[in-house]
């Protein structure tokens, strides 16, 4: 392994690594594997960047985009943000045991992981167990599952919730 190779190894485990915090606890303990067609890392800036056909996997975790940024800390080398781009750009991940998964995709994902924001812009799209949206604009709060949705062209916010399946006694 070239001394390149273990540095992008190293910021991309930190990049999966910040996911742990929203997907199944399994998922941190798995191999991370990242296909492109190039890859560069800058230690002293902190960033990586991936070209061409990017793939992202560990466990349930799944991240596809054409060009993906990952920025660090360059003192600690603690992951802080991503920035991936593609028509569209793609996230997913299993939400909980039952297998009900979160997707998103939109042409720029942007994922601050000290805030536990997701952010997709243009040609949003999220999918949460059986609920949607779309919308130009989609501020996903990762911790509570809110989010904020806009248009910012033309057209308006879709959204379909399906309602609560427990049952209430009264």
């Amino acid at each position: 392994m070239t001394f390149l190779n273990l540095k992008l190894s190293i910021a991309s485990a930190a990049l999966l690594a910040s996911f742990a915090a929203l997907a199944l606890p399994s998922d941190q303990r798995q191999p991370i594997n990242i296909e492109a067609d190039r890859a560069q890392f800058d230690q002293q800036k902190g960033e990586a960047n991936y070209n061409g056909n990017v793939i992202v996997k560990q466990g349930t975790i799944t991240i596809e985009a054409q060009d993906l940024w990952i920025y660090t800390d360059p003192a600690t080398g603690d992951f802080k943000s991503l920035h991936a781009t593609g028509s569209p750009s793609r996230f997913s991940q299993q939400i909980d045991q039952t297998g009900r998964m979160m997707n998103a995709n939109g042409n720029t994902l942007d994922y601050d992981v000290t805030l536990g924001e997701l952010e997709i812009h243009d040609n949003g799209y999220l999918k949460r167990g059986e609920d949607e949206i779309s919308a130009d604009f989609i501020h996903y709060f990762l911790d509570d599952s809110t989010f904020q949705a806009e248009n910012r062209g033309s057209g308006r916010v879709n959204m379909t919730l399906q309602p609560s399946t427990s049952e209430s006694t009264d």
